[in-house]
């Protein structure tokens, strides 16, 4: 029951944090490309949207914060043993991750949350790639960290704990460098169906004189659901190939040659994650294709609107083949999952998964109620107009 709970309320948080972090990590690509165009083509509607689309960007990079604190205080909590063993690996990134990432991604985003209405074209594109820049360091160091549990190099096992030898390793380890790609695409593919999604509702709803500006986004969106959904398939093929050489047995499970329990489970996700990626890329090549048909009809508007929650599917599938298929170890090769939980009362457990899913449901409450409230309020324009020198 220990195990149980513990996996459960790790998972739980997981995937709660990950509806804030590809939408934070592909919103932000998006909007330095937004950003090039105001500075490159000086059209305006583009630092419209920028301004829009950051307001949807800052309000769930806020909670993706508070959600990733509360998913790592897990480690030292339910998973001390796991901790103890991975101290010596986890600790570099992790600190990296902090010092480096966290720390340029947030006081570029608290100069963008306070300033961007005042500063320069060009400082406008600084401090956005900035913010891109910081997210996907953010991003590397805990997919290294995450590469390493799957491929475990640069570190030897001394039986009860690994103790690292080669940092250049598990930085450079391919898994992680694979992952780091596809899970990159994803975020893309989500936010692009994201901008889709709230340029469609305001075609149906939104202000006439915000309708253009609009249409653009829409534009700027399909065209990137293109191009990110036929990437990822190859992205896909490469990192399914690499996994074949070190993780054989999670290959296994995705082909069926093993099957029963989590390693049907495995197969039906991989099933389920390949099918929406097919369906990506008919969805945003007929939005292509038939733009100007989306920009007049009504159902087509209606029905890009409620897309999101597909791709959001498709990335918790993904994670599932990722983590299940390297059951039953929580280090491939090295350490099981029973070996790594803390050995604290049922009761206490119970009692951080109850408190847990209350505050997250509170947390969902409070960013959907943003969220929505900023997508319906439109293009707004702060006092004293925008500075475009």
């Amino acid at each position: 029951m220990v195990e149980t709970l513990s996996r459960f309320q790790f998972a739980f948080t997981i995937a709660f944090h990950f509806i804030f972090v590809p939408l934070t990590v592909g919103l932000i690509l998006i909007i330095v490309l937004f950003e090039a165009r105001y500075y490159f083509k000086g059209d305006d509607k583009f630092r419209r949207l920028s301004n829009y689309f950051s307001d949807i960007f800052l309000i769930n990079y806020a909670f993706g914060i508070v959600t990733g604190i509360a998913m790592k205080i897990q480690f030292g909590t339910k998973w001390a043993n796991y901790s103890i063993a991975m101290g010596d690996v986890f600790g570099s990134p992790l600190v990296l991750e902090a010092i480096i990432a966290f720390f340029l991604e947030s006081t570029f985003t608290g100069i963008w949350l306070f300033r961007r209405h005042r500063i320069s074209k060009r400082l406008r594109l600084l401090v956005v790639s900035m913010i891109a820049v910081g997210t996907t360091l953010s991003a590397l160091w805990i997919i290294t960290a995450n590469g390493f549990m799957q491929n475990p190099v640069g570190a030897v096992w001394t039986g009860e704990k690994m103790e690292l030898v080669n940092f250049a390793k598990i930085v450079f380890n391919p898994y992680a460098w694979h992952m780091l790609l596809h899970n990159h695409l994803s975020a893309i593919i989500l936010s692009g169906f994201a901008v889709l999604a709230i340029s469609s509702w305001h075609l149906l709803k939104g202000k006439e004189e915000d309708r253009e500006v609009f249409i653009t986004a829409a534009k700027y969106a399909a065209w990137i659901l293109l191009f990110s959904s036929i990437l990822i398939p190859f992205s896909g093929s490469s990192y399914l190939s690499f996994i074949n050489g070190v993780q054989s047995s999670k290959v296994a499970m995705i082909t069926g040659s093993e099957v029963g329990g989590l390693k049907t489970v495995v197969r039906i996700a991989f099933g389920f994650m390949v099918t929406l990626g097919t369906v990506f890329i008919v969805i945003s090549l007929y939005a292509v294709i038939f733009f100007k048909k989306f920009t007049v009809s009504k159902t087509l508007q209606k029905i890009y609107m409620y897309l999101v929650p597909l791709p959001y599917l498709t990335i918790m599938a993904g994670w599932m083949v990722t983590e299940m298929g390297r059951q039953p170890y929580i280090i491939y090769g090295y350490m099981k999952v029973s070996e790594g939980i803390s050995d604290v009362p049922v009761s206490q457990i119970w009692f951080s998964v109850i408190s847990i899913f209350i505050f997250y449901a509170l947390l969902f409450i409070m960013d959907y109620a943003l969220t929505i409230q900023r997508i319906k309020k439109g293009l707004v324009e702060p006092e004293g107009g925008a500075n475009n020198e």
